[in-house]
């Protein structure tokens, strides 16, 4: 008599944490490939478990959305951190540093502060109300702002406000633009931009710093 063919089921490894960490890791991987947008139904089943243990954590998807916000959000914050911690009382390095890092982004299709822009665009829709999520990414914006100003004023550079905004100028739209034209052109000269515009508000006459390959 033959025997009914056994159930193939996936390594065990898949199943080491509970359902609820594993939908979390899943559509934090799906949100950075396939965008803010990815079908609950598909991370459901890339988390090897289904729709109604997905609504009974996350309702219909949002709270996975907001927890992926957020831990953008957390890396950014962590290299703010990291840079405060390298250059103490340096903010005209902080300054420096944070143009040279923007510039040199081999990955930046998925760089967390590339996916924000991309998830907020996501979310936007004129016909409805602002978003909730939307707003968490834009506040965190103003965060940002905030801080490059507290810096500019910090180093006594002339104006701080604007050459802030011009810098965060630079920055949004090299982070932007690199998804029609790659790393190369334009955002290839965002740091001597930004180095210029410094100089401009008083800044010392100093080199760039090269962190990277030579792209010429």
């Amino acid at each position: 008599m033959r025997q009914p063919p056994k159930k193939i089921q996936p390594p065990a490894s898949q199943f080491e944490k509970p359902a609820k960490e594993r939908l979390i890791a899943t559509a934090d991987r799906l949100f950075r490939l396939l965008g803010i947008r990815a079908a609950p139904g598909l991370i459901a089943h890339e988390a090897h478990t289904n729709m109604d243990t997905l609504a009974k954590y996350f309702g219909q998807g949002d709270a996975l959305a907001g927890l992926f916000i957020k831990s953008l959000i957390a890396e950014c914050e962590d290299y703010w951190r990291g840079l405060a911690a390298d250059f103490p009382h340096d903010p005209e390095t902080q300054l420096r540093r944070w143009l040279a890092f923007e510039e040199d982004q081999i990955g930046y299709v998925m760089e967390p502060r590339v996916l924000l822009s991309r998830t907020a665009a996501e979310l936007f829709e004129p016909r409805t109300q602002h978003h909730p999520l939307l707003r968490e990414i834009e506040d965190y914006w103003q965060v940002e702002r905030r801080r490059v100003l507290g810096l500019c004023r910090a180093a006594k550079l002339r104006d701080p406000s604007e050459l802030a905004d011009k810098l965060l100028l630079l920055v949004h739209g090299a982070r932007n633009e690199r998804g029609a034209y790659g790393r190369l052109n334009p955002s290839r000269v965002l740091q001597k931009a930004g180095l210029e515009l410094m100089v401009l508000h008083g800044a010392a006459v100093r080199p760039a710093a090269d962190y990277g390959p030579d792209l010429d």
